[in-house]
């Protein structure tokens, strides 16, 4: 009643759809109420049940419930009960003595009250059912409103004695369990592995989902005025409209009775064949995970209650805390992180977006001054790389002060210049001064080059978006924390030497210090001396003390910095209050005066925090005790990994702060306007930068705190406020709006070749590209779903796209013939292609496996195996299979590329250009679909893969192409190349006889033949513009681009038998070939093997796609034929067969045969090297993902078993490798 929608209901702006599946239907609600109400309750209360109950509200709860039963509303349930006690003659069990004369009257009284309740109940609610008058939704008719009441009521009564019947017999010995045969396959379906567990879970979604709809049906709607029903007074008419009845029929009817007949009777409940149905459905709602969410609540609010296990009370187990316990709770932890880096990924490419839109719409500080965007653009991307030089600068300078130099000077030399120059006497002290400076100036700049003016709006934004991201600075801000400053850090923090081994963080320091020299800031040293003189320490110094003239000179600084930092506190005031700030509009000027001061204190106090901090971090607990506030503050810093969750967090509001004190700080006037206290318009221009506000923060925000905060760290941490911030802090990072920084940092590690200072230091062995720690293994798990996520969006989309311009007729085949049949070729075709692509890998990896081991599992399988590996039948099925898969993607081409002008879906021009016009979504559609799904689950799963009479067929198919001499030219290339090297080729079969030799060139000089005339038609066509290339192409460039793309087909091609061929050559002989040798090193490192076959199929297959369309003629009845042939021969050539032909002979089979004979030549081409990182980088943008996916889908769906199931495992090694990839998706989805 309180949350259910009214008839119309429409929230959010939301579409019909979406209004109708979540508000009409109830779903939201029903998910709401099992997730937060009642499945997080059930898995904590599990394994803590003392802490959960430990509570008021619980014991009043008990008493509620007691109360209601003593009220005797459901007392009708104990006569079902005891009929049933009756019937089974099993005396009902109790606790209790027997009760007495009155006792007994008292419970009969109850029971016929209850009995007459739940009568009365069915009659007002059968009576409001079929008067249509309760919140049923409209349009369904009474009658069938009544038989579905009626049917949920047993529905959930079934699954309410289900768990009662299940528990009862979850202990009899299996021998009784099998005389009742439906029970028993009941049984063994519900307590098979983790299924009891599940069908509980899905068994309390199912009743819920129930309950809420039986709720509706019964809850009476009858408004003031209406006829009441059975003509009650109004008052007890809007009593029935609570739904009371309802619930009193629902809980008796639908559950009590059910569970009493199910402990009853067990075994004849469970053997109904329905049951058996309830559970799969029950099963299939929990693996669905629609409320999996409750486990992370549950694993979040055990924390947050401070819930422990039973254990912990009565055994005296130790007491759990946040970290993870179960492999549950890592999954769950594991997740969780993966949301923050993918939404704070999402996050931070949004915020550049909306920055970088904002500064070309020239809706920016920068374009009101007059700076072009292209300017704006370059300075702030400048200014980025700078800010996080020196942010992470700071780290490296002051962790490498305690290193001896000479460990590195060999290594590092600019680093050594950095070093010597920061470490020498008091030099660090200033480099920090300056460098503070020099910090806040540029986020004042990058504030001016990007920060949106007033109104600015992008990118067809909403108002609310533009306001948040926008005009309060948050797309700027999050941009300049993740890029400019985080990353920088997290990996200057241990790559220390080759972060600072560069001339621009020399030039930094130096400039530093020159900012420092200049006395802008000397101001904070009478703070530093004030305090000196106040706690009577020290000032520390590494140099001797000053001469008169320094002294001098250093005094003038400061009187100096004094009179600056007046006159810019002047300046900013007067321009503050006179609201020539860039402060945003609507904010009154006292108001922005406040704010800033308040920013200034807060500022301040985090920047103070930090040097406290680490001031007091190895103080004695008994000193720290003595300060109450402080040492609260300290055991949450300390606490866990607090203190550097809390430096994130701090980072994350310092930076926030200074650029609202940036805005409110920055003075505007324009040129026509009055200038501050009447200075020339070349000074007002100057004020204008920031400078002056840069000036104040420095000192007054930063500096001077961190010189109270050091001088009297306990006095400082004793602030109560410290541990708002201090919270404050925690969960900002927390929050993981941050968290891409991290992604960033692991992969611009090993991009800049940055190495972990003990590589050079203490001589441990270089990190590559894999994970190392824990959270590098996490954030490549989140690309992983990253990449899963947005390739299968991409197929999904692509297959739409497809089968739209195929059912609108604007295919080839579609649009000749009949999209119907279009659409049946075009997924056979699929099929096949995908059999073929697998089955050729299992033919040649079970060639050395004993086929008797597999003969009785795998019948079909053997067929094939035995018919590829007989003779040279393996090289003549590879040369067959060749043009087959050649042929099948000309025909697919035909089947869903687009014709010209194409339009689907109501899509812009530009998305119909990338994938329709382009065939992108039909070349996707073909390698995840055709391609890599089958060929990653054929290379474990060999032997189910190939057991199908499909795949004994296509090597019939493949060695019948072959035997018909079509691509015998090919031998003819082998012969020669066999003769230029001197290297025979072997055969597994006696040399040919007379007639075998006859037979054999005859079909070389007919296969020459053809291709001859291959060329000749399809050249000629070429030039006549008669094919399917792109319209808008000159003839000559498809041409050219045909002979191209045939020699990067063959390329790769022979690259990949080029690369097998010296995969075991000796290292000695590979490096007397300097290329080959780089090609080779950058191939075989790390993964990338397997990376460059999965890019080279993407690539093989984009240019076949595109070959197709420039070799399919193109030709309609009526036009010129190619030669004057006849329209019947014309319409053969225009099915593409003869560019077929022509790509696998010359695109494909030469140049295997030239990478096989020569591969060390072949792998000298400097493009080898070109191709290699192309294929590296496609299959790095995980664009053919969800290929893996869709295998395992596919294997789950199929039943694919691994080869080693039937044959075994050679040893442990392959063990282990094999199915990794099935458990890297499988962990990717947990």
């Amino acid at each position: 009643m309180m949350g259910s929608a009214v008839a119309d209901a429409t929230v959010l702006g939301m579409s019909d759809v979406m209004a109708e599946i979540f508000l009409a239907t109830g779903v939201a609600m029903i998910l709401t109420t099992i997730m937060i109400g009642q499945l997080t309750a059930q898995v904590n209360a599990a394994n803590c049940m003392l802490d959960f109950i430990n509570n008021y509200f619980m014991l009043f709860s008990t008493y509620v419930s007691l109360a209601i039963e003593f009220s005797g509303l459901l007392h009708s349930v104990y006569l079902v009960q005891i009929i049933f006690s009756k019937i089974i003659g099993r005396p009902i069990a109790s606790n209790e003595p027997q009760s007495t004369g009155l006792q007994n009257v008292f419970f009969w009284a109850r029971v016929i009250f209850s009995l007459g309740l739940l009568s009365f109940s069915f009659a007002v609610t059968l009576k409001a059912l079929f008067d249509g008058k309760t919140t049923m939704w409209d349009g369904v008719p009474e009658a069938v409103s009544v038989i579905i009441f009626f049917v949920l009521m047993c529905f959930v009564g079934m699954m309410e004695g289900m768990q009662i019947a299940l528990f009862a017999v979850i202990n009899i010995p299996e021998e009784e369990l099998s005389q009742y045969k439906a029970a028993h396959g009941n049984c063994q379906l519900a307590f098979a592995g983790q299924n009891l567990q599940a069908f509980l879970i899905g068994r309390q979604i199912c009743v819920t989902i129930c309950t809420f709809v039986v709720a509706r049906i019964t809850t009476l709607d009858i408004a003031n005025g209406e006829d009441t029903i059975f003509g009650v007074p109004m008052g007890l008419q809007n009593f029935f409209n609570t739904g009371l009845l309802g619930a009193l029929i629902t809980t008796i009817v639908a559950s009590l009775a059910w569970r009493i007949i199910a402990s009853s009777f067990p075994l004849a409940f469970l053997s109904n064949p329905l049951i058996y149905y309830i559970i799969r459905l029950c099963l299939l709602l929990e693996e669905s995970g629609v409320c999996s969410a409750s486990w992370v609540l549950a694993r979040y609010q055990k924390p947050l209650f401070n819930y422990q296990p039973d254990e912990v009370y009565s055994e005296g187990a130790p007491k759990e805390g946040a970290a993870p316990v179960t492999r549950r709770d890592r999954d769950i932890d594991r997740v969780v992180v993966v949301v923050k880096y993918v939404y704070s990924l999402a996050l931070l490419v949004f915020s550049v977006l909306v920055v970088m839109a904002a500064m070309f719409t020239e809706q920016t500080t920068a374009a009101e001054m007059g700076v072009h965007p292209a300017g704006a653009f370059f300075i702030f991307w400048f200014l980025i790389l700078w800010l996080a030089v020196i942010e992470g600068g700071q780290g490296a300078l002051v962790g490498l002060q305690p290193i001896e130099k000479e460990s590195y000077a060999d290594t590092h030399s600019v680093a050594l210049k950095c070093t010597s120059l920061a470490h020498k006497g008091d030099n660090m002290q200033r480099y920090i001064i300056g460098r503070q400076l020099l910090v806040v100036l540029i986020v004042f700049v990058m504030n001016m080059m990007g920060s949106a003016v007033a109104d600015a709006a992008v990118l067809g934004l909403s108002d609310t978006l533009n306001e948040i991201f926008l005009a309060t600075g948050i797309a700027m801000i999050l941009t300049t924390i993740i890029l400019g400053q985080l990353t920088a850090q997290v990996n200057a923090a241990n790559c220390m030497l080759d972060f600072i081994n560069n001339y621009f963080m020399l030039f930094s320091t130096y400039l530093s210090l020159f900012i420092e020299f200049s006395g802008l800031l000397h101001s904070v040293y009478l703070v530093q001396i004030g305090f000196s003189k106040l706690t009577g320490q020290q000032i520390h110094s590494n140099e001797s003390p000053r001469t008169v003239l320094q002294t001098i000179f250093f005094w003038a600084r400061v009187i100096f910095s004094l009179c600056v930092l007046s006159f810019a506190f002047a300046v900013t005031l007067k321009a503050l209050f006179d609201g020539k700030t860039t402060m945003w509009d609507g904010i009154p000027e006292a108001v922005s005066v406040i704010i800033f001061f308040v920013l200034m204190g807060f500022v301040g106090m985090l920047e103070g925090m930090q040097i406290a901090l680490f001031s007091v971090i190895n103080m004695p607990n008994e000193q720290l005790k003595q300060h109450k506030v402080a040492y609260a503050n300290c055991q949450l810093a300390f606490a866990g990994q607090n203190l550097q969750a809390f430096l994130i967090g701090r980072q994350i509001c310092v930076t926030i702060c200074m650029f609202v004190v940036a805005r409110i700080t920055t003075v505007d006037i324009a040129e026509d306007e009055d200038t501050i206290f009447g200075v020339s318009r070349g000074l007002q221009n100057f004020f204008n930068t920031g400078l002056l506000g840069a000036i104040i923060t420095t000192i007054v925000a930063s500096l001077a705190w961190r010189i109270v905060a050091s001088s009297f760290p306990l006095g400082f941490l004793s602030n109560p406020v410290i541990y708002i911030i201090m919270r404050l802090c925690l969960v900002l990072e927390l929050s993981g709006v941050c968290y891409s920084a991290w992604v960033l940092a692991r992969y611009q590690k090993p991009i800049l070749g940055f190495q972990l200072d003990e590589v050079y230091l203490e001589g441990t062995e270089k990190q590559g590209s894999a994970p190392i720690t824990k959270r590098d293994k996490d954030i490549d798990v989140t690309v992983t779903v990253i990449k899963y996520v947005y390739s299968m969006c991409l197929l999904i989309f692509s297959v739409i796209v497809v089968m739209s311009a195929i059912f609108t007729e604007q295919t080839k085949v579609s649009e000749e013939i009949h999209p119907l049949v279009a659409f049946f070729l075009f997924w056979l075709l699929l099929i096949w292609l995908g059999m073929i692509e697998g089955g050729q890998g299992c033919l040649v990896g079970l060639q050395p496996v004993d086929k008797s081991l597999y003969a009785m599992s795998h019948p079909t399988a053997l067929k094939s195996t035995t018919l590829a590996h007989k003779g040279d039948n393996m090289q003549r099925f590879i040369v067959g299979r060749q043009f087959l898969v050649v042929l099948l993607v000309f025909v697919i081409n035909m089947c869903g590329s687009a014709i010209a002008d194409a339009s689907v879906l109501g899509m812009s021009d530009v998305m119909n250009e990338i994938f329709l016009a382009s065939g992108i979504a039909m070349i996707l559609t073909t390698i995840m679909i055709g391609q890599l799904t089958a060929q990653i689950n054929a290379a474990n799963c060999m032997l189910d893969f190939i057991n199908t009479h499909f795949m004994l067929f296509s090597t019939y198919v493949s060695l019948f192409i072959e035997f018909s001499g079509l691509l015998h030219s090919v031998y003819l290339v082998q012969i020669i190349f066999s003769k230029i090297t001197g290297k025979p080729f072997e055969s597994n079969e006696p040399p040919r006889s007379g007639l075998q030799n006859v037979f054999f060139w005859a079909r070389v000089i007919f296969s020459l033949g053809v291709l001859a005339f291959a060329f000749a038609v399809t050249l000629k066509a070429l030039f006549d513009g008669n094919t399917l290339m792109w319209d808008s192409v000159p003839e000559v460039v498809s041409v050219i681009i045909f002979f191209v793309l045939m020699c990067f087909v063959g390329m790769m091609e022979g690259m990949q038998i080029a690369l097998f061929a010296v995969l075991k050559m000796p290292k000695e002989e590979l490096r007397k070939h300097t290329v080959a040798n780089a090609n080779c090193e950058l191939t075989f490192s790390g993964r990338n093997l397997q990376a460059f076959l999965i890019g080279r199929q993407i690539c093989v297959t984009i240019c076949m796609f595109v070959v197709a369309r420039i070799t399919t003629l193109d030709i309609a009845e009526g036009e010129d034929t190619i030669f004057g042939v006849s329209s019947g021969l014309q319409n053969f050539f225009n099915t593409g067969l003869l560019g077929a032909l022509i790509t696998t002979i010359v695109g494909s089979l030469a140049w295997r045969i030239i990478g096989s004979s020569f591969p060390l030549a072949f792998l000298s081409n400097p493009l080898i090297y070109v191709i290699i990182r192309l294929c590296l980088l496609l299959e790095a943008s995980g664009v053919c993902s969800g290929a893996w996916v869709l295998a395992l889908i596919q294997k789950a769906i199929i039943r694919l078993k691994l080869d080693e199931e039937y044959i075994g495992f050679s040893d442990k090694k392959s063990e282990q490798e094999v199915g990794f990839d099935d458990e890297e998706i499988t962990t990717v989805s947990a």
